[in-house]
């Protein structure tokens, strides 16, 4: 009976024994900070219920992280869980900031240690003795007076199952975190939107002790982070700033109120009220306003930078194809002609309008996005490769599916078909031209993105109209039309050269893939579109040959190999270099590149030194080619080089909510965007603003008619 009881009892005691070593994970040293996960508990408890997780993140001396607001710069800490079935995690919760000025910018975040806690839910029904890994990738930014580095590491902690009673060894740092933490309140609060300034009321209760009280507002994009005015009449606080791009949209925020009351900080839910707070004794700065004359100019410029786009690189083939699919339809009745160009327009109007409303929505939920940011995504980019295989291989002849995936339509008597690729073609050919940025078009979305919803849907789908245009105007003018050549044999060996593009765009999605996770998951995504070409090609047998299900068989085989290698693309993925105090970012032609930062900028221009920024993604094709035509050349790099000009480059190919702050400063929604500060400049938003296509002379003479104008004006 005893030999029984100890073998019931001897993994409970195992795991009692492990339970203060296992409560603290080995701690994880970057170039800048150490962090570790640690848990309140000492074990999971068996019949369920919630353990606390924290994040202990600790920058180096001198460098600080963020809050989950971050303000004008930098990064909150995040993490990405792994989780054993039943698990789930709260979003993580953040002590209250301080406000941290950095140059021109003010920044929210914390100056020493902190503890990020998070709830995690543990089902019922764990076994008493076992133990559960629970793994998270952290990633994080510190900063200090000069450098901002993006940080990550891969954490781990196991813990037993036992009856989830607390740790004596981690107890203290969780009482101390919990302090920190900004309590919950009722306070009436209430927020307005007018005259380009938002203004928040909050009463607090009588007797309440006041401070130098200071509003962090946590809801992103609802306010700029410049200049906070303050007024207290009585119990009633209000504090008055400048209107971010989502202050229209928010209807509810949440932000935290220091120096009020004798705890760290009160967590407030605001309500956004039609009518106007009274006024304070000073002017709050403006917004830019919407007015009819900027509308109509926003639509114009949308319009002509849609047509421009055309002959951009990511939408010249798409137009080819369909002015190809024209040539067959020229026999067919002019009716069914001007339908496909309708359909055509029809369908890069729906993916226009989904897009716009995509990015709305992210934005007015404080995500820091523009134009092409979905391709700072690798899963996109493999699925757009993947496609770019697909379509290239149809048009090569290696499959065919019933409507011609692209449109070249199988006749005039199939004009259900061609009507059908027609609208898709649309569709797929904004989805290609998101790389790409062309003249006219990124002032129209810059425009667009800090105006209301209506308006910039105006803008986005004008920007759709002009895109559109071309091939609309092909069918519907029949002069233009009879310019295009005869139909005959050349088509079917045109279609096929058609394919090589397609093939060269997923080539060039799957580098993207491989400069945001590594060779590694490149080769993964390269191996993803060696199935799918298996798939397709069995497929296509199908279609002439005998014992057709067997290749069938095979096709949807190679078409599961796919889908399963494209779903490890993340597991092969290796964490971006930790970038170091050294500046240096690599060189282009004979410039020497530094890695943007905004204090380096700031720091340069307060040292009255000329400096060149320019913002890039590895997925902008405009970007690319801007880069290897003008910034490349021996011309240009002499130029810049002889009047010693800093080069800094910021690239924007993952998500980087510091570089999206400064595109909308200077009114773009996306990529790429050329500043040059001459000699002298008084501040950062004083920067000349070239034009997104760049030819050597294009970029001397700037520079050449910048000095000379700051010169003028230095006397």
């Amino acid at each position: 009976t005893e030999m029984k009881a100890w073998r019931c009892a001897w993994p409970l005691a195992l795991a009692l024994l492990a339970m203060p070593l296992c409560a603290f994970a080995e701690a994880v040293r970057t170039a800048h900070s150490t962090v570790e996960l640690v848990a309140e508990q000492a074990s999971l408890p068996a019949d369920g219920g919630v353990v606390t997780l924290g994040l202990h993140l600790r920058p180096n001396a001198g460098w600080h992280a963020y809050w989950r607001n971050p303000g004008d710069a930098g990064k909150e800490p995040s993490m990405r869980w792994r989780l054993p079935e039943g698990f789930e995690a709260d979003a993580p919760r953040f002590p209250t900031p301080h406000l941290i000025p950095f140059g021109e910018f003010n920044t929210y975040g914390f100056n020493g240690p902190i503890l990020l806690l998070a709830d995690m839910h543990v089902p019922p029904g764990l076994v008493a003795g076992e133990t559960h890994a629970l793994d998270a990738k952290a990633s994080w930014v510190v900063c200090d007076d000069e450098l901002c580095v993006p940080e990550e590491a891969q954490l781990g902690l196991t813990l037993p199952v036992g009856d989830g009673a607390p740790n004596a060894a981690t107890a203290p740092l969780f009482a101390e975190a919990r302090d920190k933490l900004p309590q919950a309140v009722r306070w009436p609060a209430r927020f307005a939107v007018a005259d380009g300034g938002v203004e928040v009321e909050v009463v607090v209760p009588a007797g309440t002790a006041v401070d130098e009280p200071y509003l962090f507002v946590a809801s992103k994009r609802l306010v700029r982070y410049g200049e906070q005015r303050f007024h207290r009449n009585g119990g009633t606080l209000r504090f008055a700033m400048s209107a971010g791009g989502a202050a229209e949209r928010l209807e509810s925020a949440t932000a935290v109120l220091s120096g009020v009351g004798d705890s760290e900080g009160a967590l407030l839910n605001l309500t956004k009220t039609a009518a106007p707070l009274p006024p304070l004794p000073a002017a709050v700065a403006t917004a830019p306003s919407t007015s009819a004359l900027g509308v109509l100019q926003a639509i114009l410029f949308g319009v002509l930078g849609g047509v421009v786009l055309n002959l951009m690189p990511c939408v010249f083939p798409i137009l080819s194809m369909k002015a190809l699919g024209l040539v067959h339809l020229s026999g067919a009745e002019r009716t069914a002609v001007r339908a496909s160009g309708l359909l055509y327009t029809a369908g890069v109007l729906v993916a226009f309008a989904a897009i716009a409303a995509l990015l709305l929505a992210l934005r007015a939920a404080g995500n820091a996005v523009g134009w092409g940011f979905q391709l700072q995504s690798p899963w996109v980019n493999l699925a757009l490769g993947l496609g770019m295989v697909a379509i290239g291989l149809n048009l090569a002849g290696i499959f065919e599916i019933g409507t011609r995936l692209m449109g070249m339509g199988q006749g005039a008597a199939e004009g259900g078909s061609e009507k059908r690729a027609a609208f898709f073609t649309g569709l797929l050919a904004v989805v290609v031209a998101t790389p790409c940025t062309a003249p006219f078009m990124a002032g129209a979305l810059g425009y667009a993105l800090v105006q209301p919803a209506a308006v910039a849907m105006a803008v986005f789908l004008a920007l759709g109209v002009g895109l559109a245009l071309p091939y609309l105007a092909l069918t519907w003018i029949p002069a233009l039309g009879r310019a295009l050549p005869k139909p005959g044999p050349w088509m079917g060996v045109f279609r096929q050269v058609l394919a090589f593009p397609m093939l060269a765009t997923a080539l060039w999605l799957f580098w993207v893939v491989g400069k945001q996770l590594g060779a590694s998951s490149m080769a993964v995504a390269l191996l993803a579109a060696l199935l799918l070409a298996f798939a397709l090609w069995a497929f296509g047998r199908s279609v002439a040959a005998n014992g057709a299900w067997r290749w069938r068989i095979a096709a949807a085989l190679g078409l599961a190999a796919c889908l399963g290698a494209s779903a490890r693309l993340d597991d092969f993925g290796t964490p971006p270099a930790v970038a170091t105090n050294e500046p240096a970012a690599g060189t282009l032609g004979k410039l020497a590149l530094q890695r943007f930062s905004p204090a380096l900028v700031q720091s340069y221009v307060a040292a009255r030194q000329p400096v060149f920024v320019y913002f890039t993604a590895d997925w902008c094709i405009s970007c690319k080619v801007n880069e290897r035509v003008a910034l490349a050349t021996d011309a240009v790099g002499d130029a810049i080089n002889e009047r010693g000009i800093k080069v800094v480059e910021g690239d924007w190919t993952a998500e980087d909510p510091v570089i999206t702050e400064w595109l909308t400063m200077y009114g773009r929604a996306g990529v790429p965007l050329y500043l040059y500060f001459p000699r002298g400049s008084s501040s950062i938003d004083a920067g000349v603003v070239l034009p997104q296509v760049l030819l050597p002379d294009i970029v001397i003479d700037a520079i050449v008619d910048a000095d000379r104008s700051a010169t003028a004006v230095l006397g």
